[in-house]
């Protein structure tokens, strides 16, 4: 009996939501889907229960799983869950270990502290992406400046204290991983370290990308996920 074809399932980042991946996804396969990672979820570790809501709506069968960012930690989760499902891993721009500076950053939007949508604007793209002001960048800016700030410090105190370095021995799914040169927090050095806690990884750095560079160019970003997949 042949082996059935993995349906692509697509995981963003936050505070983003599933259309980040639409341009992305006009060059992927028909049958690809971009889940929806803003549904409250109650107890726990907030990837692991993002992880387990995707996996109970979509129906049995195997996945290409590429996560971005919060996305990527979503995406490893889900192999952890159920291994039999993810047939690949590609995780874009995303890390296993905790990004202590974001429980300052959770506490000031907490205690009423406004979004600094530019500082963040800077981070996530690079000094031509943002002269350009591009449609991915003037979306962004938009989420940014309506983002809830009670939900956002959620998912920021999620990425601050995420760290399965240990666990991720466990995963037998093939990963490729897909890092930014100019991404100022998942850095060449911390997806190296990534790559290394993953059995059966590899690792390629594009030096044109920071973290959010992928969306700019879609059709380049979904060349090297099926490159990837392959």
């Amino acid at each position: 009996m042949p082996t059935p074809a993995a349906r692509w399932m697509l995981l963003h980042g936050t505070p983003l939501d599933p259309s980040i991946w639409d341009a992305v996804r006009v060059h992927l396969p028909a049958d690809s889907v971009a889940a929806d990672l803003n549904r409250p979820q109650a107890g726990g570790l907030l990837q692991q229960r993002l992880a387990a809501a995707v996996l109970d709506g979509e129906p049995d069968g195997p996945l290409i799983v590429v996560g971005h960012s919060l996305g990527g930690q979503v995406a490893m989760e889900m192999a952890l869950l159920a291994p039999h499902r993810v047939r690949r891993l590609i995780l874009v721009c995303t890390r296993d270990i905790p990004v202590a500076e974001f429980h300052e950053a959770a506490r000031a939007l907490r205690a009423g502290a406004p979004l600094d949508v530019e500082a963040t604007i800077t981070r996530w793209f690079t000094a031509a992406e943002i002269a350009d002001e591009g449609p991915v960048i003037q979306d962004v800016r938009r989420r940014l400046a309506a983002v809830s700030s009670s939900a956002y410090a959620t998912t920021l105190e999620a990425l601050a204290t995420y760290d399965r370095g240990a666990e991720l021995a466990q995963i037998r799914s093939p990963a490729t991983l897909l890092c930014g040169r100019q991404d100022l927090g998942c850095t060449p050095e911390v997806m190296s370290t990534l790559a290394a806690d993953l059995p059966d990884a590899r690792l390629q750095t594009v030096d044109a990308w920071a973290h959010m560079s992928p969306f700019v160019r879609p059709a380049d970003f979904a060349e090297r996920l099926l490159n990837a997949a392959e």
